[in-house]
C-alpha cells in the first residue's frame, strides 16, 4: 500500500476559517473525519502573522492528532522573502504538497479615498499577489491529486461601492482559480474557488477598524470550512454556500455591475473608522 505522505499548508491559520481549515485537515488526517477526494498528507503546515496565536491552534490540534507532524510560520506574507522561504522549507521537506489552502486576506470597509494607501496596497498584496506567488511556488511540487483551495467571496461577483478593492481583490482570486483550474486539471491537480457571504471571524472588525465586531446572519466557520473541503474533494471548481448567497450571486448576474456597485454603495454601507475621521475632518 502506498505510504500517504505529503505536505498541507494553510495560510491565515491562526484564527477564523483558516484555524477551522486547521481544525478539520488534523481530523481527516487523523481518520476520524472522512471526506472523499482528499489527497493524503503527513505533516500540516500552518502560516500566520501571530504566533501566540498559532500556538494556540497546535496545542488544540495535538489533542486531536498527537501523531500528525505540525509546522508553524510566524510569517508576514506580505514581508520580502517569506515566501522564498516557505519554498526553500518545501525542497528541504523533499516531500510533495497534496493541498494547498489560500486562506490569509483581509478586506477594509469604507470609501477608496479615505483609506490610507499604505493599507490599499497590503491589502492587494496579501489577497492577490501573495496566494498567486505561493500557488507559483508549491505547484511544481505537485502531484496528480492535489488540490489548491483559494478563499474568494460572494463580493467576486459584483463590483461594490464602498468595498471597492476587496471585491476587486477577490474578482481576482476567482478568475484566477478558474483559469488555473482549466489548465491543471490535465495534471490531475484540481484548484477550487469558495466564496461564502458572511462568516463568523474577525473579518468584520479589522474591516471597519472596530467598529463592527461582528457581522448579522455569519455562518460558522467550521460548517463553512467542512462544505468547502467537500466541494474540493468532489472536483468542483467554484463552490457559494447557501441559498441566500446563491440568489445574492443570481442578482448580481440579473442586474449587472453597474446596479450592484450602487446598490451597495446607497444601501449596503458598511462602518469604518476611517469614514467617521473623514467626515470630521471634512466638516471642519
Amino acid at each position: 500500500m502506498e505510504q500517504r505522505t505529503g505536505i498541507a499548508i494553510v495560510t491565515g491559520a491562526s484564527s477564523g476559517m483558516g484555524a477551522s481549515f486547521a481544525r478539520a485537515l488534523a481530523r481527516i488526517s487523523a481518520g476520524t473525519l472522512s471526506i472523499p477526494g482528499i489527497p493524503g498528507f503527513d505533516e500540516l503546515w500552518l502560516i500566520a502573522r501571530r504566533q501566540d496565536r498559532l500556538r494556540k491552534v497546535v496545542d488544540e490540534l495535538t489533542q486531536v492528532h498527537p501523531m500528525l507532524q505540525i509546522r508553524c510560520f510566524a510569517y508576514d506574507l506580505t514581508e520580502p522573502g517569506k515566501l522564498l522561504t516557505i519554498r526553500h522549507e518545501i525542497i528541504e521537506a523533499k516531500k510533495q504538497v497534496s493541498l494547498l489552502i489560500n486562506n490569509a486576506g483581509f478586506g477594509t470597509y469604507g470609501t477608496f479615498i479615505s483609506t490610507g494607501r499604505d493599507l490599499l496596497l497590503k491589502e492587494l498584496d496579501l489577497n492577490c499577489r501573495v496566494p498567486t506567488e505561493l500557488i507559483s511556488i508549491t505547484s511544481s511540487f505537485m502531484k496528480s491529486g492535489a488540490i489548491i483551495i483559494n478563499i474568494a467571496s460572494l463580493a467576486a461577483f459584483a463590483p461594490l461601492g464602498g468595498f471597492a478593492l476587496y471585491a476587486a481583490t477577490k474578482a481576482f482570486m476567482l478568475n484566477l482559480s478558474v483559469g488555473l483550474a482549466t489548465e491543471l486539471r490535465e495534471q490531475g491537480i484540481f484548484v477550487h474557488a469558495f466564496c461564502p457571504g458572511p462568516v463568523k471571524t474577525e473579518f468584520a472588525e479589522v474591516a471597519s477598524g472596530g467598529l463592527r465586531k461582528d457581522v448579522k446572519g455569519g455562518w460558522d466557520p467550521d460548517k463553512a470550512v467542512l462544505y468547502c473541503i467537500k466541494q474540493a474533494g468532489k472536483g468542483k471548481i467554484i463552490s457559494v454556500p447557501r441559498f441566500r448567497w446563491r440568489f445574492r450571486m443570481f442578482l448580481a448576474w440579473l442586474f449587472g455591475p453597474i446596479a450592484s456597485a450602487f446598490f451597495a454603495w446607497k444601501f449596503m454601507r458598511r462602518p469604518s473608522v476611517r469614514d467617521v475621521h473623514d467626515d470630521t475632518l471634512l466638516s471642519r
